[in-house]
C-alpha cells in the first residue's frame, strides 16, 4: 500500500515495517512450515511466486515461532490503531481456521466477536466494530506507539 510505504510502527516488543522484496527470502523460508501453512490457510509457493505476491501486496491500494509471547497481539493492536487513526477504519474482520484456537482467543481478547462459522471452509469469522468506547480502549492500549519513517524513499528496494 503506497500510503504507508515509508511507515515504521514501533511497539514495546514489535516493530512493523513495510513488506519489501528484501524480506521475501526469510518469509518464504518461514512459510515452508506445514504448521504455519495450516494456521494461515496458505498453500506452499515457489520463491518466484512469493516475490510476485510481495509486489502484489505492495501495489494493493486496499490493504492495510514466537507464539504465546504477545507479539501477535501487539502487532494486531498496532495495525488496528494505525487503521483507526490514519485510515479512518471503523470495522475489522478476521477469518481464522477453526482449529487455530490461539488466534481465535487472541482476537477475542481484542474485543472481536464471532459472527459466523463456515463448516465448508473450516473457518471462524470474528468482527470488531469501532464504537467510541472501543476506539478509546484501543488508543489507550497503543498510547506508547511511535510512528517514524522506515527509510529514505530513494534508497528503498522495490
Amino acid at each position: 500500500m503506497r500510503l504507508n510505504e515509508n511507515t515504521m510502527l514501533l511497539g514495546k516488543r514489535v516493530v512493523l515495517v513495510p513488506y519489501t522484496s528484501e524480506h521475501v527470502p526469510r518469509y518464504h523460508e518461514w512459510m515452508q512450515s506445514e504448521d504455519l501453512q495450516r494456521l494461515t490457510a496458505s498453500e506452499p509457493l515457489t520463491l518466484e511466486q512469493e516475490y510476485g505476491m510481495q509486489r502484489s501486496w505492495r501495489e494493493d491500494t486496499d490493504k492495510p515461532s514466537s507464539r504465546g509471547r504477545g507479539f501477535g497481539t501487539e502487532a494486531a493492536l498496532l495495525m488496528m490503531s494505525y487503521g483507526v487513526t490514519k485510515l479512518g477504519l471503523t470495522t475489522f474482520e478476521a477469518k481464522i481456521g477453526q482449529g487455530n484456537e490461539p488466534s481465535i482467543r487472541m482476537f477475542q481478547k481484542l474485543h472481536f466477536e464471532q459472527v459466523s462459522v463456515s463448516s465448508v471452509f473450516q473457518e471462524v469469522t470474528l468482527r470488531l466494530t469501532m464504537t467510541e468506547s472501543e476506539r478509546q480502549w484501543l488508543l489507550e492500549k497503543t498510547s506508547y506507539v511511535e510512528e517514524k519513517p522506515y527509510r529514505d524513499k530513494l534508497a528503498e528496494p522495490r
